[in-house]
């Protein structure tokens, strides 16, 4: 990240990554789109993967926006999913929130998640502890075998929904 903030300030080139506020104004609306979807009804829980972890922060401030506004009267619970060989946060989370440490990445089927120093590392602490939300991770294995599973339904999904989908089976399991 560092290189990519020494370019962009030098060169006439946008950033449009988790560092930049409009993507994340942007991303927001991807959770009016599902309280708009579900009627207005909240959904207990919204599960999300995490990378860079502007998509949390972005759900949360979505979620948050249309409490204020009157349109919903609590928020969901959030879980930020993480691939296992990319896990800072779940790590963090794991230490009750005590020293984060960056983590080398390794690779993951999940690749646009395979980020071991996410920039948005302490708007996605604050969108989870505001949401009383959850961070759960996916090893390889379970990610392709969820993979499968939703390609045994007829629905394709990329390796990084395979994460999400194996933290919604891994709540399941437990009552969640």
């Amino acid at each position: 990240m560092k290189l990519i903030r020494e370019v962009t300030s030098e060169l006439p080139i946008y950033l449009a990554n988790s560092l930049n506020s409009l993507r994340l104004e942007g991303q927001k609306t991807a959770a009016i789109e599902i309280l708009q979807q579900f009627d207005w009804e909240v959904p207990d829980w919204v599960i999300v993967p995490g990378g860079n972890l502007g998509n949390i922060y972005a759900f949360y401030k979505g979620f948050k926006m249309c409490q204020e506004l009157g349109l919903v009267d609590r928020i969901p619970r959030l879980v930020c999913a993480q691939a296992k060989n990319a896990n800072p946060l779940y790590l963090y989370y794991k230490s009750g929130w005590k020293d984060f440490k960056a983590v080398k990445a390794n690779t993951t089927f999940a690749s646009a998640i395979q980020i071991g120093d996410p920039v948005s590392i302490d708007r996605a602490v604050y969108a989870l502890k505001n949401s009383n939300g959850i961070v759960e991770e996916a090893t390889e294995e379970e990610l392709m075998d969820a993979m499968a599973h939703a390609d045994s339904t007829g629905m394709f999904i990329c390796p990084h929904t395979g994460v999400a989908l194996t933290a919604l089976f891994k709540l399941s399991v437990v009552g969640l």
